[in-house]
């Protein structure tokens, strides 16, 4: 089979080979703007004008963009010469609380302040946090070194990207006791926001309500319908094009991608990925167009499957402990996707399962309208 080439598209390359775009100036250039960012973007004015302090909870599958909008929200607070906090906590994670003590120091920047004269009170208090020796830590003092470290700084903003992995450093108590006393204590001006998975919230319902009690938003990220998901697929092809003129969605047409989005399950790293395979398929075949059939032939290649990573019935028995409708009445196992929202509450039935703290892979939002909010 020859190699691919893309010229025959007006492209350079393969745009969507990488399926991360996690970097800052990726994340800027291809975010797709959803009704949800309005509302996010109302929460940071409020907090960077010092009107109010803000603790957010993002809420989605992986791929669904949480970390999209923390590095967004990051790259706005810096442009605002808010301080910022952000923390990236990995599956391989062993000291989420030292971890974090070390991003706030390393994220200080007294000039020559520090060299000359004494460091600040808050400064020299996180500092030390650095130094815990096990995990047998107080929590409480921890929250408190912590939030008045922000409440120094403000604008100031923490940032927790995959917050669920929390649990594999096994300091999920310690740490969200830590978290709840720390938003106890921040003052306007604090915007605190985290994103996680859902089944790992649902886990926090249950076993942490006092700081869920504490959320003021908890924004479940929505999938993405077919005009969303073809914005997407356009400003990625458009990153990579020779060609004036052309459609922007070339070589694919419209019924494509509403297939693939469809296939996607609405998820939006799934789209880019389906759409690489889907290029990659029509390049080295030497299509002039990607349509539903050359769609298919891509598939079958890449042996995907249409629920693969994404849909997953397990969690659609969660609906109604993850947001609170109630207006939504037998929406359960039904055929529609959700288009997400925002809840200002997160709360759990007392009869269903929780799920076990090992499960944080990728499971589907519960289907049905997700928020009056929306």
């Amino acid at each position: 089979m020859p190699a691919p080439s893309y010229e025959r598209y007006g492209l350079t390359g393969n745009p969507f080979r990488d399926l991360s775009s996690e970097s800052l100036s990726d994340v800027e250039l291809f975010h797709v703007n959803l009704d949800l960012d309005r509302a996010l973007e109302a929460i940071r004015e409020e907090v960077f004008s010092k009107e109010n302090r803000a603790v957010v909870a993002l809420v989605g599958l992986h791929g669904a963009g949480k970390t999209e909008r923390l590095l967004l929200t990051a790259s706005e607070a810096r442009a605002r010469k808010a301080f910022v906090v952000y923390y990236d906590m990995t599956a391989k994670t062993t000291w989420a609380m030292r971890g974090l003590a070390e991003t706030f120091v390393k994220s200080a920047n007294f000039g020559g302040f520090k060299q000359l004269f004494s460091a600040p009170k808050w400064y020299r208090e996180v500092s030390a946090l650095t130094k815990i020796k096990d995990k047998g830590y107080d929590p409480v003092r921890c929250g408190r070194v912590l939030g008045e470290a922000l409440n120094a700084n403000a604008p100031a903003v923490l940032l927790l990207n995959d917050l669920h992995n929390v649990t594999a450093a096994k300091e999920l108590a310690g740490f969200t006791k830590a978290l709840q006393e720390l938003i106890d204590v921040i003052k306007p001006g604090v915007l605190v926001m985290f994103g996680a998975f859902p089944a790992f919230m649902l886990q926090l319902a249950r076993e942490q309500p006092p700081l869920m009690g504490r959320l003021n938003r908890t924004v479940v990220l929505p999938r993405f319908n077919a005009d969303e998901a073809a914005l997407m697929v356009a400003k990625k092809l458009l990153a990579k094009r020779l060609v004036e003129g052309l459609d922007p969605l070339y070589p694919f047409d419209r019924e494509a991608i509403a297939k693939l989005n469809e296939t996607a399950y609405g998820n939006p790293r799934r789209v880019l990925e389906l759409a690489d395979a889907a290029l990659e398929y029509a390049a080295t075949h030497r299509s002039y167009r990607i349509d539903t059939e050359v769609l298919r032939n891509a598939f079958v290649e890449r042996k995907v499957k249409e629920i693969d990573r994404i849909m997953d019935t397990s969690f659609e028995w969660s609906e109604d402990s993850l947001l609170e409708d109630p207006g939504r009445g037998g929406a359960r196992g039904g055929s529609t996707a959700p288009r997400g929202g925002i809840a200002h509450a997160v709360t759990a039935d007392d009869d269903a399962p929780v799920p076990a703290a090992a499960d944080r892979g990728p499971t589907p939002t519960p289907r049905g309208t997700a928020s009056a909010d929306r």
